[in-house]
């Protein structure tokens, strides 16, 4: 139902834009005006009441994928464990939990050391969102492994309206984040 209310609005926009283009092309060839200099306004214009975010999300989009998106291990559990002696042998995963920030970042505590934290940045015009996962020594706030992926598209509210925007994330090394957060709060044992 909704993709044929979808489509009707489609039909309405693409009919009023040939209506628009048409009145422009007349509108030139009367007062002696470019007319493709004049149907190329229109139609950008058209494009761009209803459009006008799609080719910048693309770009934004891309342009992060490719400098900003990725996965990077700062120290493995078996490094962590050489620098602190004795340390890992302390530790309880019974205490892991999820939690909020105040922030909007969402935490899960690992065990008493380690948390994996979870923020999302949006850029401020387009709906491009970066994704920043890390796995922390919450005693000196170091991030031990970090992986940066990045979505686009709009909320579930104002997503199905603007379809268009929506593209799956790129998600670097998935797997190995989850490894990492499973060998992380497994390192002191029960």
């Amino acid at each position: 139902m909704i993709g044929l209310i979808m489509i009707a609005a489609f039909a309405v926009y693409l009919l009023v834009t040939i209506v628009v283009v048409r009145f422009t092309i007349r509108w030139a060839r009367r007062n002696g005006r470019g007319v493709k200099r004049w149907a190329v306004v229109a139609v950008f214009v058209m494009y761009n009441l209803v459009f006008w975010d799609l080719i910048p999300t693309y770009v934004l989009y891309k342009y992060y994928c490719t400098t900003k998106a990725g996965f990077w291990v700062y120290k493995t559990p078996e490094e962590w464990k050489n620098e602190n002696p004795g340390v890992a042998e302390t530790l309880n995963r019974a205490h892991s939990h999820s939690f909020q920030n105040s922030d909007g970042s969402i935490g899960m505590k690992l065990n008493e050391r380690f948390t994996r934290l979870q923020k999302a940045r949006t850029t401020t015009l387009l709906p491009v969102t970066l994704y920043d996962a890390s796995i922390i020594d919450v005693k000196n706030n170091e991030v031990l492994v970090e992986r940066i992926s990045i979505g686009a598209g709009y909320p579930a509210g104002k997503g199905f309206i603007r379809f268009w925007t929506n593209i799956n994330s790129c998600v670097p090394e998935n797997n190995k984040l989850d490894a990492y957060t499973i060998a992380y709060r497994d390192l002191g044992g029960e």
